[in-house]
């Protein structure tokens, strides 16, 4: 394990921005949220807990730190007006895609998926959403951009959307969906009667896929603090054989991990989200080595 004199990066790395080819970038927005905020803490929370993890991860067989991890600590969105926030990530994540790099995104709240996906478009054909809502309000506390509404306005710039693991929606969200043809959704309850490694994302080979996952998909036992929290969820394993699945299957090109908010005096749920997202960045390096 590390001392805690190591850099405050995502796992501790020492990598250059020029030799690394994932780029963690912090995102604490939280502007929006409608219950409890704290979001914003959410970042610094998850890169303190990644310094104490090893930097070997037995399932992968690979040294974490030799995949060229960077961490840009943190954007500074906090208390930015709305098209500011937009603007700042907008350009951040082209720019980490021009440099050929791949984005992950730790947020914060789940409005910050919109201008990522803004900047990465043209590469995206399929976005994966891991949430316990569905988030399609078209107006949602008289904000057309908020956590609620995220995935109506990216239904607006992408075609194909599946949601995994809803388990609460509005009556507007439902008689939405009733009317899409390109959002598709799997129930919690749907998984949790069934089978994680029965599901099939052939839908997703060979195209362009942003993944999201919004923490509060898990049961809150594990994640007890999160901006919107949700009974009746998925477990960690589940869910990181679905993370598992979808970088297998679809061709990842940008990554968001949303909606932690910090318990005080806990550090487990810290460590769990610092682990998925370790684990998301070597299934996506594996999948690359492999093709």
């Amino acid at each position: 394990m590390h001392s805690p004199t190591v850099p405050f990066s995502f796992l501790a790395t020492e990598n250059s921005y020029e030799e690394s080819r994932y780029i963690v970038l912090c995102v604490p927005y939280d502007s929006t949220e409608s219950w409890a905020s704290g979001t914003r803490f959410g970042p610094a929370a998850v890169i303190e807990a990644s310094r104490y993890m090893d930097i070997y991860d037995i399932e992968l067989g690979l040294f974490m730190d030799k995949l060229g991890i960077y961490t840009l600590f943190e954007l500074p969105v906090l208390g930015k007006p709305e098209s500011s926030m937009m603007e700042l990530i907008e350009a951040s994540v082209r720019r980490i895609i021009s440099d050929g790099k791949m984005p992950v995104l730790l947020g914060g709240e789940h409005t910050i998926s919109l201008p990522a996906l803004m900047a990465c478009k043209d590469e995206v054909e399929h976005v994966v959403v891991l949430d316990a809502h569905s988030d399609l309000y078209d107006e949602y506390e008289g904000r057309k951009v908020s956590h609620a509404t995220v995935l109506r306005r990216v239904s607006e710039l992408v075609k194909d959307i599946t949601l995994i693991g809803v388990r609460t929606m509005g009556i507007e969200e439902k008689e939405f969906l009733e009317e899409s043809d390109n959002v598709k959704v799997i129930y919690a309850e749907e998984l949790l009667r069934g089978n994680v490694e029965d599901l099939n994302f052939n839908f997703l080979r060979d195209k362009g896929v942003y993944l999201s996952v919004d923490l509060d998909v898990l049961d809150p036992p594990q994640i007890p603090c999160v901006g919107n929290p949700e009974p009746g969820g998925l477990s960690y394993r589940s869910v990181l054989r679905m993370i598992r699945k979808v970088i297998e299957v679809g061709n990842v090109r940008c990554m968001d991990f949303v909606e932690f908010s910090p318990c005080p005096g806990m550090r487990s749920d810290a460590y769990l989200v610092a682990r998925l997202i370790q684990k998301a960045i070597g299934y996506h390096f594996l999948h690359l080595r492999n093709q």
